[in-house]
């Protein structure tokens, strides 16, 4: 008998602790004034079937675009038009979406990130998107922050106005120069009975393979320049990138690229030479 009690007040003794040790809240819209959502309606020529990546959601971000101290929320719908919430203190936080001008409202949004793209002290936003698919014409968008919460879409400007099957993008700087460059990860598009020849993977594809584009702007210049041949990157139509890490993985001062892949396709590791080029491990 006396077994069964001990066992009975241990477990008692566990699930009270756990009760009590619990790390996170979750704090509904009335507290938050968060209440987005990444609703998804599907057609006979843009769903599943037709598009593999339909239901792989939208992006979010965080930083602090006011420069108080507070880490700001920028969410990304695929189909609708995507937040900017700014931090008031206290798990409070205010929808400036429409006030910031950063809606981007048309065409399919994929990631996002939050960077200081041209070095002036405020967080920029660089949106992902669908382009040139079926009648989605959309192209990539980099909102730079005015420094008084308004933001001027300028990615044309600054060359980095994609077309294609973008997924995703990290800044970082890959040559050393004191800038930050883009990595752009992009995806194919093919049924889900088709996919691609690993014999394609040094050919090179304008809307579905990986990019690089090195940031001029210490040179005088405005805008980034494409350098994914150049510095041995692949861009072939069988990447099926779906996400991608910086790190300086052998640890001699320059960043590496960690790219994973989807489908047949294997992950791609760049070891950086130091030289402006990348050599796959």
């Amino acid at each position: 008998m006396k077994p069964i009690i001990y066992f009975f007040f241990i477990a008692f003794i566990f699930t009270s602790c756990n009760k009590s040790s619990t790390l996170f809240e979750k704090l509904s819209y009335s507290v938050t004034n968060i209440n987005f959502r990444n609703d998804l309606k599907e057609n006979d020529l843009f769903n599943l079937i037709e598009y593999l990546y339909f239901y792989n959601g939208g992006g979010v971000a965080t930083g602090d675009v006011n420069n108080d101290g507070l880490i700001d929320i920028y969410l990304s719908s695929n189909q609708g038009s995507n937040k900017l919430y700014l931090n008031k203190g206290n798990f409070q936080f205010k929808d400036i979406t429409y006030d910031a001008g950063v809606e981007s409202i048309n065409e399919w949004k994929t990631g996002v990130t939050l960077v200081d793209v041209n070095g002036d002290g405020f967080i920029d936003i660089y949106q992902n998107r669908l382009g040139g698919y079926k009648d989605i014409q959309g192209r990539n968008q980099l909102f730079i922050n005015n420094g008084d919460l308004t933001f001027t879409e300028k990615a044309r400007d600054y060359g980095i106005d994609f077309e294609g099957f973008s997924t995703h993008s990290a800044f970082f700087d890959y040559d050393g120069d004191g800038d930050l460059d883009l990595y752009l990860l992009n995806h194919s598009v093919h049924t889900e009975r088709s996919y691609g020849n690993y014999k394609l993977r040094f050919e090179r594809s304008e809307k579905s393979g990986d990019k690089l584009f090195r940031n001029d702007i210490d040179k005088g210049l405005t805008y980034f320049t494409d350098v994914s041949e150049e510095s041995g990157i692949l861009s072939s139509n069988i990447g099926y990138g779906l996400g991608v890490a910086i790190s300086d993985i052998n640890r001699d001062g320059c960043d590496d690229i960690y790219i994973s892949n989807d489908f047949r396709e294997n992950d791609y590791l760049y070891l950086n030479n130091c030289d402006g080029t990348f050599t796959k491990a």
